[in-house]
């Protein structure tokens, strides 16, 4: 398939209805702690995604010499985001700053403060819907100052904005290209790789891939399905305009599948075991006081943890000559849906 293709179907799955700005200047304005928040739902769904359509088919055999076989296609799974993942509430702590002076001198004071978040978009809410963050602030500070101290009468409580969501999602839809080939010794291997590729002014995305897979069945005569075994390993990464790699999305999976071929259909079914997790860089920038107009960018980096750790599925494949088309339906933390075509030989 052609780059072109490829980038204009990424579009459609994550930026579609996103603002001009790109993800990372989106996140610039939040602290990590917001952020994490708001990352949350796609660290989820981006995990179930590269966890899904690793197999439609549990046999191995092929029409290629010595029983080998090649399959070449686009597996296209779709995490199933819940209303309650497009917007989040939560409450943690953080400064916020206050000018203040002391005799002939003004200086910035920073102070804790409790912040609340009350149905928030996250990165999958309303792109045109920001919600409300209420701080809390002890009502006194003493501030010393050259040997001056002076009790101050701070805000109790204020409301902020909060940011937008990037791009509202029900669904959160990740085309994969992959290549399979095998089978030696009942074993073959699986490949998936995304080049860099450039989406407009919000980005670029990449993907890589690699699993391996055994037959179980080879080893018990004259069983009536086929039984098979995988590992599998990607990474996913989305970039800013300038670059950046924001987030880096890394998965692992261990499954057993089986399958049974009528004809031209082939019902499979699979149990997976699996994790993933999200590395999140940025720059955020704090406000900017009339003390300190232009406050320097604070490097962010955190980690977040994929939800979903085992799913069940199952699935129809039909076999079309030359052409496969596949679909099934995963359960887990986080359902999935997954559809996938493609040419094996």
């Amino acid at each position: 398939m052609r780059k072109g293709v490829l980038a204009f179907i990424v579009v459609l799955s994550f930026v579609g209805s996103a603002s001009a700005q790109d993800l990372s200047g989106i996140l610039s304005k939040v602290g990590s702690q917001y952020a994490q928040g708001y990352l949350t739902p796609a660290a989820n769904a981006f995990g179930v995604d590269l966890n899904s359509g690793l197999f439609h088919s549990a046999g191995m055999s092929g029409i290629l010499p010595f029983g080998l076989h090649l399959y070449v296609g686009v597996q296209v799974p779709a995490a199933i985001v819940p209303s309650s993942d497009q917007t989040f509430s939560m409450s943690y702590l953080d400064t916020v700053t206050f000018q203040r002076s002391i005799g002939s001198s003004t200086f910035d004071i920073q102070v804790p403060a409790t912040f609340t978040v009350n149905n928030a978009p996250t990165v999958f809410g309303d792109k045109n819907t920001t919600g409300q963050a209420t701080f809390n602030v002890q009502k006194d500070t003493t501030i010393t100052r050259s040997g001056v101290s002076r009790t101050f009468a701070l805000d109790s409580s204020a409301t902020i904005p909060t940011i937008p969501g990037w791009t509202k999602l029900s669904i959160a839809p990740l085309p994969i290209p992959q290549v399979g080939v095998g089978s030696i010794f009942g074993t073959d291997i699986l490949i998936r790789y995304l080049p860099k590729i450039k989406i407009m002014n919000y980005g670029s995305v990449q993907l890589f891939g690699f699993g391996v897979r055994h037959s179980l069945s080879q080893y018990i005569p004259l069983i009536p399905v086929d039984i098979a075994v995988q590992l599998g390993w990607q990474n996913f990464s989305i970039y800013d305009s300038s670059g950046a790699n924001v987030l880096k999305e890394s998965a692992f999976a261990a499954n057993v599948e089986v399958s049974k071929t009528l004809a031209i259909v082939t019902v499979y079914a699979g149990l997976q075991a699996e994790s993933s997790s999200m590395d999140v860089n940025y720059s955020f920038t704090p406000p900017s006081t009339n003390f300190n107009p232009s406050p320097q960018a604070i490097p962010i980096a955190f980690h977040v943890k994929g939800k979903n750790n085992f799913r069940a599925l199952l699935g129809l494949d039909f076999g079309l000559g030359p052409l496969n088309i596949n679909a099934d339906y995963n359960i887990g933390a986080i359902n999935a849906v997954n559809l996938g075509i493609g040419l094996s030989i």
